[in-house]
């Protein structure tokens, strides 16, 4: 049963976190994603021909216009390269970009022109092309040789200028403007543009990896953590029901004795019904002792179960704790004088406290008969009060065979006897001290038990006044 319970409890730990773990890295990641796609996209657009005219050529001219190239270089011309007849001048990449280049193709896929810094040959500028153009509308992403470049892909138009004599050139118009001075040729042309993002994607990837191992990391020292503190749950519980179980088989030990001892008298008295009721008498006798055992047995149940449930009312007032304590020991020095036992009192006077003046006796008688039962004859009991300041400590300590370590944990619980055949001698139920330990807490002191085997038992009463 209690198995079980661990189980479930683990299992509904390990569901809670894990989801709790899931979610946070997921956001994590999704957020981080999102991030560096927007970067790459920003970096794709750097300068891309999305709004206006973008110029992309140069001049044109006829005959020696040796002044006009002049001009042309003297105000950002580059070097240029031939195409159909076009110089074509590499200028729109921005070196806040990265590593990216640009390409226009045309409806045949033929790469025309080239816009890079980068190192790289025309083969290679081609061979991305060729893949990206394969791949339009099924990805953004390109991965050659390693590297993973993101591309746009941009309808566009190229026109010249008719007026011969100055600047003329190659214009990319992706708004398609009409204009009476210029003659749009729609061959169906596109830019393509390129940023290299083998990085960012590297990134995300190491990202990924880390938030998974981080994940199962978790999990796992989650699990062991949570497989201890279900054990720990579940302890008290079986703590409980071992107690409860151990309380019926004792309470029925109990009562079992007295009731056989009964019934067995009963017997008797059956059986010799003929004779005279004084003959008789002992066996009443008998009977009449097993049913005040059976009756001061089910009385101190029921306190113990009245105390426990926090039903016992406390009844406060101010009274003198080292009288009361003196007459205890002296009520108990004239039980214990046929075993010739010797009462020594260390009793500090005037010492007043406020608290339930009958619970505290009854925790006090308790521990001067535990001490009369357990100690041999000729043996000695030690009863010290002392106060400091607010704290006071009474202790009952007598000689005798004391307790094993082993069993000093359990001293407190109901029936428990590390004596049974001693206690059986004594009359005793295993139920007195489980009292004043509960009374004691009720009180709000603290009742503690120590023992060297062979040498002495004590215990200790602390209040705090």
């Amino acid at each position: 049963m209690f198995k079980k319970t661990r189980k479930r409890i683990m299992l509904l730990n390990m569901l809670m976190v894990s989801s709790v773990v899931i979610i946070v890295f997921a956001v994590i990641f999704i957020t981080s994603y999102t991030r560096v796609q927007n970067e790459n996209q920003i970096r794709l657009m750097v300068d891309s021909p999305m709004s206006s005219l973008v110029h992309m050529s140069s001049i044109s001219i006829p005959g020696d216009s040796s002044e006009i190239r002049q001009q042309w270089l003297e105000t950002g011309g580059h070097d240029h390269r031939e195409h159909r007849g076009y110089r074509i001048s590499p200028s729109l990449i921005s070196p806040t970009s990265g590593i990216s280049f640009a390409v226009v193709v045309d409806a045949n896929t033929n790469v025309l022109e080239i816009d890079s810094v980068l190192n790289l040959t025309d083969e290679i500028y081609t061979r991305i092309t060729q893949i990206a153009l394969k791949d339009i509308g099924k990805s953004e992403l390109v991965l050659v040789d390693g590297r993973t470049w993101q591309f746009s892909t941009t309808p566009v138009r190229i026109s010249e200028s008719p007026v011969e004599g100055v600047i003329s050139g190659l214009l990319i118009d992706t708004h398609y403007a009409s204009s009476p001075t210029v003659a749009m040729n729609s061959d169906g042309y596109s830019y393509m543009r390129f940023v290299d993002v083998t990085e960012s994607h590297q990134m995300l990837q190491s990202l990924a990896l880390t938030l998974t191992a981080a994940t199962l990391a978790v999990l796992t020292i989650f699990f062991f953590i949570s497989r201890y503190f279900a054990k720990q749950a579940v302890k008290p519980m079986e703590e409980a029901w071992e107690k409860q179980h151990r309380f019926i088989t004792d309470a029925s030990h109990e009562l079992k004795t007295p009731l056989s001892v009964i019934n067995a008298n009963c017997g008797v008295l059956y059986s010799n019904i003929d004779e005279p009721m004084k003959d008789q008498v002992k066996w009443v006798d008998s009977i009449s002792r097993a049913t005040d055992r059976m009756t001061g047995l089910v009385n101190s149940l029921l306190s113990l179960a009245s105390m426990e449930d926090k039903q016992q009312e406390l009844h406060n007032s101010n009274f003198n704790l080292s009288e009361e304590i003196s007459n205890a020991v002296n009520e108990m020095e004239a039980v214990a004088k046929e075993n010739e036992l010797k009462f020594i009192k260390s009793i500090d006077p005037e010492i007043l406290i406020n608290s339930d003046k009958e619970q505290v006796r009854k925790i006090i008688s308790i521990l001067l008969e535990n001490a009369v039962k357990y100690t041999p004859n000729g043996g000695e009991i030690t009863t010290t009060l002392t106060k400091e300041k607010r704290h006071i400590t009474c202790t009952v300590r007598n000689t005798g065979e004391g307790i094993p370590a082993e069993e000093l944990p359990n001293i407190f619980d109901r029936f428990y006897r590390g004596d049974p055949a001693r206690s059986s001698e004594n009359n005793g139920y295993g139920l007195g001290l489980a009292i004043a330990k509960v009374i004691s807490e009720q009180l709000k002191a603290k009742l503690t038990v120590e023992s060297e085997r062979g040498e002495y038992t004590e215990f200790k009463l602390s209040i705090e006044n």
